[in-house]
């Protein structure tokens, strides 16, 4: 963990163990950007200290436990600082949202993300905060409101009443983690503490998941950045098992391999 911090420090300074093949088209704050929150991705594909942490077996085998799955890769990852609010009621937010929601090319809904705080995170500094139950509510495909500052407002319109009885705040140590499922409701509310948050989301696929045909409201198909990063398949889809972007993390044989 401590090694993963100073990644960390590292990638936000904007050193580099490893370029990307494509600079565009996903989040990656750099020094000069605005500093509200700090939200990188694909952060163990460009640094050795991230990656180290993504490639610890035990994080990859309770996944591969929750979704029944012989396989667990790499999906994508969110390296996510958030700083202090200087006032109360006033500062960045992680809007509820639902991971699917970004992820419609994919074909498995059983994909799930692991957040790690990176130090102890009490409820008043504004961890990941669960709507449990949702992953099986319908009508969640739409929320890609990672973005959006209005937490009440969200709760109006997609959880309506009675959301506060089904919060569950995320107040973990530094060393523990929580995983959830990609169609939760999630999101973060204010750091009213006084140092800034510091967390990693680590986006896992199961097995099963390949790329399928989506069309966004245009009708235009969508494309992810892990289509771009990813080689074709022999027909021309994205591979998402592209063990260069997607490595496996947890399979049978890693556990075969680990018993020696």
């Amino acid at each position: 963990m401590d090694e993963a911090v100073r990644g960390a420090e590292r990638h936000f300074a904007g050193e580099r163990d490893f370029r990307l093949p494509v600079n565009s088209g996903f989040a990656d704050w750099k020094p000069g950007d605005p500093d509200g929150i700090r939200n990188c991705e694909y952060v163990a594909l460009q640094n050795a200290q991230i990656r180290a942490l993504v490639l610890q077996p035990i994080i990859g085998a309770i996944a591969a436990r929750l979704t029944g799955s012989d396989t667990i890769r790499l999906w994508d990852d969110q390296l996510v600082w958030k700083p202090p609010s200087p006032k109360a009621g006033d500062g960045p937010v992680v809007g509820w949202h639902t991971d699917r929601a970004y992820w419609m090319t994919c074909t498995s809904e059983e994909m799930l993300t692991a957040w790690i705080p990176f130090h102890d995170c009490p409820e008043e500094i504004g961890p990941v905060t669960y709507i449990e139950g949702s992953h099986r509510w319908p009508e969640t495909d739409a929320m890609r409101t990672f973005n959006t500052q209005d937490l009440d407002l969200l709760e109006r319109r997609f959880l309506g009443e009675g959301a506060d009885s089904l919060k569950r705040v995320m107040a973990l140590r530094k060393g523990q983690m929580s995983f959830h499922h990609s169609r939760l409701i999630h999101g973060s509310d204010l750091n009213r503490g006084t140092l800034p948050r510091l967390s990693y989301a680590l986006h896992m696929q199961d097995g099963s998941n390949r790329w399928r045909h989506y069309l966004n409201d245009e009708g235009v198909q969508w494309e992810l950045t892990n289509d771009r990063l990813a080689c074709r398949t022999a027909d021309g889809r994205p591979d998402y098992t592209d063990p260069t972007v997607f490595p496996v993390l947890w399979s049978d044989s890693t556990a075969l391999g680990a018993r020696g």
